[in-house]
Formats: structure tokens, C-alpha cells, sequence
């Protein structure tokens, strides 16, 4: 017997991998607003990490310090609410870092499309609107939050997941 779950579309790995992300995004440059959001583990700020991202002009980078909390359901709406006040509707999220930041991006991407706070999408299969283009960069290994459906957040009342409804999770063509 042999057990099998459902998995992102399509995975890069090995030696230079890093260096590919430019390639890999400029196929979803052109999408809604057409830039990215860089969501990236504060640890990297100021390192050789940060100067190795394809960031082009128009492109958001935040640098989150998940050591402080775990990721909550607040903090998604606070991001997804100022991007699109101050930038509009990204091609993508781009996270780059643990899994708290795998989780964070992959909240964020769905929250672009799905009206409401995010504590309304806690539990399986609430997501109504597939999300936007996301990708999951690992820096530690371990967690394989960049291929799993559930982005694990915190909120007032409870600490679960948001789950993608298989359909959506299907169509994501995501990385993350």
C-alpha cells in the first residue's frame, strides 16, 4: 500500500537553482500590475542573499523577522491591504526563507484574491478564488512548507491553517 498527497506544480532544485529565479519569473512579469513581492526572512538583510534577488523597479521587497511571533492572521491583511493601496495587485509573492515565511507568502497570495480578513479562511477548503502566482524559496531544509497547500497562521481565536481547495491548488501553478 502506498500512500499519495497532492503537490505544487513543479519544483527546482539542486546547484544554481537560485540563479534561475529570474528566468522563472519573467514568464509572470506581465500579470495584473506586473511586479513582485518579495517576501524574505530579515536575517538575509544586508547579506549577499539580498543582492542575488531579481528585483526589478516597481518590485516590493519586505523583510519579515519571524523570531519575534509566528505568523498571523493580522499581519497578512496588513500586507495585502498596504500592496494594494500603495502598488496594486503584484504578478506574484515571492518568499524567501523558513517556513513561517513559506506560510506568510503563500497567505498573502491567496488573501490578493479572496475578499474579507483572513481569520474568515481559517479551516480546509474556505478559499473561495485561487491565489495569485507564489513561489517558495526554502533556506532551511526540513519544514517542506514550500510544497505544502496550508499556510499555517495565528489568529484571534484560533491557530490553523488556510488551505487551498484542490482545484485552486491545481491551477496555482505555483512554486510554493
Amino acid at each position: 500500500m502506498h500512500k499519495n498527497f497532492k503537490n505544487i506544480d513543479k519544483v527546482v532544485f539542486g546547484r544554481g537553482s537560485f540563479g534561475d529565479l529570474d528566468a522563472i519569473l519573467s514568464e509572470k512579469r506581465s500579470h495584473n500590475n506586473g511586479f513582485f513581492l518579495f517576501i524574505v526572512d530579515h536575517f538575509f538583510k544586508g547579506k549577499s542573499l539580498e543582492k542575488r534577488l531579481p528585483v526589478l523597479k516597481g518590485d516590493v521587497v519586505l523583510f519579515i523577522d519571524v523570531d519575534v511571533h509566528e505568523p498571523t492572521t493580522d499581519q497578512i491583511d496588513l500586507i495585502r491591504d498596504n500592496v494594494l493601496k500603495e502598488n496594486g495587485l503584484p504578478s506574484g509573492v515571492i518568499g524567501i526563507g523558513g517556513g513561517s515565511i513559506m506560510d506568510i507568502a503563500k497567505a498573502a497570495s491567496l488573501m490578493f484574491t479572496n475578499e474579507g480578513p483572513s481569520t474568515l479562511y481559517q479551516g480546509l477548503n474556505l478559499i473561495k478564488k485561487p491565489g495569485i502566482y507564489h513561489l517558495g524559496v526554502p533556506t532551511l531544509s526540513g519544514t517542506g512548507a514550500e510544497c505544502s497547500m496550508t499556510a499555517v497562521l495565528t489568529g484571534p481565536e484560533k491557530k490553523t491553517g488556510i488551505e487551498m481547495r484542490l482545484d485552486c491548488f491545481q491551477s496555482s501553478d505555483s512554486g510554493s
